[in-house]
């Protein structure tokens, strides 16, 4: 069964997203690899520091930088159990996998049964289409489809931003659903149908 979170936000240094940290760790053993992939965020120290700190008692956690090169992310998503985008810049986190071809080596992890998170970025980068956001402005764009479901989703959403957000969608005219993702909270997508679950203490607001 396939298994991605997406997160719509929140410091997970702070503690904010912990609801959502300990289901994580409830999908894959004691000991495995999590690979943590801060390119949204330019591999920033603190970053990679927070994650270490929260996911090390747990999991084996790697870092794969820009720095450490292709073969290295290749390898390190192939032995993953649990896969992390973290957030950012989405368009810095797309351009990068898409230029070292390893977005096709993470669809065929998750068809093997590794779980992949995205948090903000991350998410838009595993979703069909995102609404994205800037200067109250939104548009659809495109991610990469690899949550095997045709839904659309809104990140660090609250309900005025949705009801913007469905209109945008409405525009574009797509099917399969809408969500608002909001901080600290987080959607469970499962297998090909679609089914959802929340995680976490956010809201979900949801569109159809």
């Amino acid at each position: 069964m396939k298994n991605i979170i997406l997160i719509g936000g929140g410091e997970i240094g702070k503690g904010e997203t912990k609801e959502i940290d300990l289901e994580i760790k409830k999908l894959a053993p004691r000991g495995s690899s999590f690979v943590f992939f801060g390119t949204a965020a330019n591999d920033a120290e603190g970053y990679i520091k927070t994650i270490e700190s929260v996911y090390g008692d747990y999991f084996d956690v790697v870092a794969a930088t820009t720095e450490k090169g292709r073969h290295f992310s290749e390898n390190a998503i192939n032995n993953a159990s649990i896969i992390y985008l973290g957030g950012g810049l989405t368009e810095l986190l797309m351009k990068h996998f898409e230029e070292w071809n390893l977005v096709p080596i993470l669809a065929d992890a998750i068809d093997k049964g590794a779980v992949a998170v995205g948090m903000s970025a991350g998410a838009q980068a595993l979703s069909q289409n995102y609404i994205h956001e800037e200067q109250n402005l939104m548009e659809v764009r495109k991610g990469w489809g690899l949550s095997d479901s045709h839904l659309c989703i809104l990140v660090h959403s609250t309900k005025e931003n949705f009801n913007d957000a469905k209109k945008v969608y409405n525009y574009a005219g797509l099917s399969g659903g809408l969500y608002g993702i909001a901080e600290t909270a987080a959607l469970l997508v499962q297998s090909g149908d679609g089914t959802a679950q929340k995680l976490g203490t956010g809201d979900i607001f949801k569109y159809a």
